[in-house]
């Protein structure tokens, strides 16, 4: 039988551990002199290398700059007002605004108090915001609550498993340079509102397929290493498990149905996960040794279409920026597969304070790896997902069919993007205003996930339906990629195809409409965020011309859509009684 040897320190206690694979169980043995990856964040000589070392001055400049706009102010109080506003009428961002400040707070006092020591400010500081956020009534948000009406500070959600993560990370980092008050009150409510409620109760994320899984599942697994080890081969099943519902989430080519943003931080915090496992049990539980892991790692870099926009599918963003230390870790793990975009797109944290990845930005980042070439040119068809990509030297381009119950769902088969000069020409509008109401049954009145904010058809007057059945099916041959999408619509047609072909400064959209019942209007509809010129040649947007076949159009229109802080112009062809193809040439 094999043993496989790990130190654990946890924040109250040090205990050496063996984990033994075939029984899901750990035993205390006797110390060695191996150790955590993280020991690498425990290690003077490496702050020493991030205090001086030219490599890592943006990182101190950045952290200098947060410190300056973000600490510079008293630690923000958790307010009942605010937090009961989302029950009243389902806002979330009084509340979270706060909420997340103080983490960023956090996170930028304890990396600085970790790369400068001697400088008592730092830490002073850290200790308001951990004793503000030890605090809180509970660490879950009122838009994840299950309940306004009793206590429920032992509940589970994204928010609450990093921030319990966080607190037990900072804790065994600066140990007893921690005042011995906040360290036992660290230990007592991590393992009162994560540990416990973890061992207590089951939760719906454990089997769900997307971001949750993942998210909740490494805060709850980091936890437990800093706090009770010697318990997590009692767990082991069921984190696998979690584990694997979460991959399922991913289409075989590991494409993340979500949206950029949330490969980053689902796929983000399983790649902290199964670093953290991968050591604690020296290499017996291994998640990246699966094949489809290796295809999701390599998902970031194919994202970029021209410069910094990306493809906002879903609750995606039109611009993106990539985790450094995150691709530098997949790129070690997977050199042949994995590549880098230009660091000028790179980010090290972000807007929600998320301190796993924020850290081994640092922890994580190589300076010695090589970037790729800006929008490297390549084409790639994901016949699983239903995603279609094709960079070229003049333009970015991505199309997709797949189905209007993908998880952050918008009605959008047959959609696309067309981008150039760092914008996108024609654009999927991505994430709508996050409310209540986005996430329940008025979903598909926004513009943003409803078709009627995408570059499809409206048919007799209608938009697409949402639902499993409605589903795409798309090819690629000989260079066209094809969707076919009239189960998208209430329509009796038997067949909507649309038809992709791709030049070097062209790209032509063709749609055919044939069998069953015709509908009595067709409104080909194009939507763009750059307001457009109707020209005798064609529409004019930016540097594209967009030329439609002038025997099956009857009309040409522009209407503006005004959506939060956004305009959207939609572009609506009105095509003839009875027309059957209807083709437009967009010149780049």
């Amino acid at each position: 039988m094999r043993y496989f040897v790990k130190f654990i320190t946890a924040i109250v206690y040090a205990r050496p551990l063996c984990y033994n694979p075939s029984e899901n169980m750990l035993i205390l043995i006797g110390l060695t002199e191996e150790a955590m990856v993280i020991e690498k964040a425990r290690d003077a000589a490496f702050w020493k290398r991030v205090r001086t070392d030219e490599a890592y001055r943006p990182f101190r400049e950045e952290l200098a700059a947060m410190w300056e706009k973000e600490c510079g102010i008293p630690v923000p109080a958790c307010k009942y007002s605010e937090f009961i506003i989302y029950n009243q009428n389902g806002s979330r961002k009084e509340y979270e605004k706060s909420y997340f400040l103080r983490r960023r707070q956090m996170n930028v006092s304890a990396l600085l108090t970790l790369i400068y020591p001697d400088e008592p400010a730092y830490m002073d500081y850290l200790c308001d915001v951990l004793w503000a956020i030890l605090d809180e009534y509970v660490w879950v948000l009122p838009a994840h609550m299950p309940s306004f009406s009793k206590t429920v500070s032992e509940h589970i959600d994204l928010f609450s498993a990093e921030t319990g993560f966080t607190l037990s990370e900072i804790g065994y980092l600066l140990g007893e340079r921690l005042p011995e008050l906040i360290r036992s009150r660290i230990c007592a409510e991590v393992e009162k509102r994560i540990l416990k409620a973890y061992q207590n109760n089951t939760y719906w994320w454990e089997r769900c397929t997307n971001n949750w899984a993942a998210v909740c599942l490494c805060g709850v697994v980091g936890a437990y290493i800093y706090q009770a080890p010697e318990k997590i081969g009692a767990l082991m099943p069921r984190i696998q498990k979690t584990a694997a519902n979460f991959l399922s989430g991913f289409s075989r080519d590991g494409v993340c149905l979500e949206g950029f943003e949330y490969w980053h931080y689902g796929f983000g915090f399983f790649t902290c996960m199964a670093d953290m496992l991968y050591d604690f049990t020296d290499g017996a539980v291994d998640f990246f040794a699966d094949e489809k892991v290796a295809r999701i790692a390599s998902f970031a870099q194919k994202m970029f279409l021209d410069r910094n926009v990306i493809i906002s599918f879903s609750d995606g963003g039109i611009y993106g920026r990539y985790h450094l230390g995150l691709l530098h870790y997949l790129k070690k793990k997977y050199p042949d597969t994995v590549s880098l975009p230009p660091r000028r797109y790179a980010y090290t944290n972000d807007g929600c304070g998320r301190w796993c990845l924020h850290l081994r930005a640092l922890l994580w980042f190589d300076a010695s790896l090589a970037e790729a070439p800006e929008n490297l040119r390549h084409t790639a068809y994901f016949e699983d997902s239903g995603w279609m990509i094709h960079v070229a030297p003049e333009y970015g381009f991505a199309a997709k069919g797949g189905t209007n119950a993908e998880p952050h769902n918008h009605n959008d088969l047959g959609s696309f993007i067309l981008a150039k000069d760092g914008v996108q020409l024609l654009t999927d509008p991505g994430a709508g205003v996050y409310t209540r109401e986005y996430f329940k049954q008025q979903r598909y009145a926004d513009f943003c996930a409803s078709s009627r904010g995408h570059s499809v058809p409206i048919l007799d007057g209608g938009c697409q339906i949402s639902g499993a059945g409605r589903r795409a099916e798309t090819s690629f041959e000989d260079g066209v990629f094809r969707v076919e999408f009239a189960k998208g619509y209430d329509a009796a047609l038997d067949a909507l195809t649309r038809s992709f072909r791709f030049a070097d400064r062209a790209v032509t959209v063709q749609d055919d409409f044939s069998g069953g019942e015709m509908p009595k209007s067709i409104v080909e509809r194009f939507v763009t965020g750059i307001k457009p010129e109707i020209t005798d040649a064609g529409v004019k947007i930016a540097s594209a011309l967009l030329k439609a076949g002038k025997e099956s159009v009857e009309s040409c229109a522009v209407s503006e859509e005004n959506y939060a802080d956004r305009v959207y112009y939609c572009i609506d062809y009105t095509l003839k009684a009875g027309a059957q193809r209807f083709v437009l040439q967009i010149d780049l």
